[in-house]
């Protein structure tokens, strides 16, 4: 387990005006196990997007990838034995719609309930639809949600199709402690809901999907010897746990993490990927 540093509150990983790229020279630490991960033939690097490969914004539709992080992600896609991926706490068509053409080819949604990859690795994996039940506790959920949403100023949703997630970023602190205890109270006593919290946002899904399942799912599919697992969020803890000695995670910004190591801010991330790069040419 990796200790919270004691980084000032605006280290966090929101955008600056501006959002200018912020220099940062990779620690020596990082920088060997950077080349640790680069001497394997086969390697997956696999980034969350919000907080990660975007700054947080205050709402979700405005978050970019920087772009020079976008650019750098395309060229290693491009390298021999290196696979890119973005994995998401977003469904694939909101992903699609913020981030800009090219798209990695990997592409893992909703925490691992979606996932989009090259046909040749696509016989392994097919979005199920949902059983019956599985529709109506969705609804059921959706419904309870949307009347905490209802009742506080600038609490939103976003809907997936296997989940629904409470939005409050953009409320007063006092909305979103209410909106937050409201929906832990109203859900929990359904069967079969499953409930993450991450930065401001609290997801219900009526699958089990996780993003450790999916990185587990695609060093298998892709048949990679080591894994680089970037992200921010509570929710990308699942992923760091299912990492091994061979692979490397890396969280961004403050807070306890499973992660072996740590840059400051998404700004930090092209200086990582060059880093990358020019290891592996």
């Amino acid at each position: 387990m990796l200790p919270a540093p004691n980084l000032p509150q605006t280290a966090e990983t929101t955008a600056p005006e501006g959002w200018l790229k912020h220099v940062s020279p990779l620690s020596p630490q990082l920088s060997g196990a950077l080349q640790d991960f680069a001497r394997h033939p086969r390697v997956l690097v696999a980034l969350d997007f919000d907080g990660t490969l975007s700054p947080l914004v205050d709402r979700p539709q405005d978050a970019r990838p920087l772009p020079e992080s976008a650019v750098l992600v395309e060229q290693l896609g491009r390298m021999a034995g290196v696979y890119t991926a973005v994995i998401s706490g977003r469904n694939l068509q909101s992903l699609a719609e913020v981030y800009p053409e090219p798209l990695p080819a990997i592409r893992i949604g909703s925490h691992g309930a979606e996932r989009l990859v090259p046909e040749q690795f696509s016989n392994g994996w097919s979005d199920a639809p949902l059983s019956l039940d599985q529709t109506q506790l969705l609804g059921t959920l959706t419904g309870r949600l949307q009347a905490i949403a209802d009742r506080h100023e600038n609490v939103n949703l976003e809907f997936k199709p296997s989940a629904t997630v409470l939005h409050v970023r953009q409320a007063s602190p006092q909305a979103a402690q209410a909106a937050m205890a409201e929906a832990l109270e109203s859900l929990q006593e359904l069967e079969g809901v499953k409930l993450m919290s991450g930065k401001a946002v609290l997801e219900a899904s009526v699958l089990n999907a996780h993003k450790g399942e999916a990185l587990a799912w695609l060093r298998r599919t892709l048949d990679v010897q080591s894994v680089l697992f970037i992200g921010d969020d509570v929710t990308d803890e699942n992923g760091f746990k299912v990492l091994t000695e061979n692979d490397l995670g890396i969280k961004v910004g403050s807070g306890d993490t499973a992660a072996t190591q740590r840059i400051d801010s998404p700004f930090d991330i092209p200086d990582l990927l060059k880093s990358l790069i020019s290891m592996r040419n």
